[in-house]
């Protein structure tokens, strides 16, 4: 297991599911055919099958962009200034 990606890092994988498969934030995937993707990825949610990555002749590109909020950190408002 790698350590997970840094806001604007990029990597390159034939399989982005299993690069993306414990990754939190939001993600530019550009595919093989040039597209590009958003994706935001959370605890607990299973990205969807890209194919068999053993059967690509080139790589996704990943680009992690934001970072997810971390709302148990966050300071309430008790009362409006």
């Amino acid at each position: 297991m790698r350590n997970s990606m840094q806001l604007g890092e990029s990597i390159n994988t034939y399989d982005p599911t299993e690069a993306l498969r414990e990754e939190l934030g939001t993600f530019r995937v550009t595919v093989p055919a040039g597209a590009e993707l958003v994706l935001t990825c959370k605890p607990g949610e299973t990205l969807v099958k890209w194919g068999d990555p053993h059967n690509r002749q080139q790589p996704f590109l990943i680009s992690k962009i934001s970072e997810p909020a971390h709302v148990g950190t966050a300071t309430p408002i008790t009362k409006i200034a």
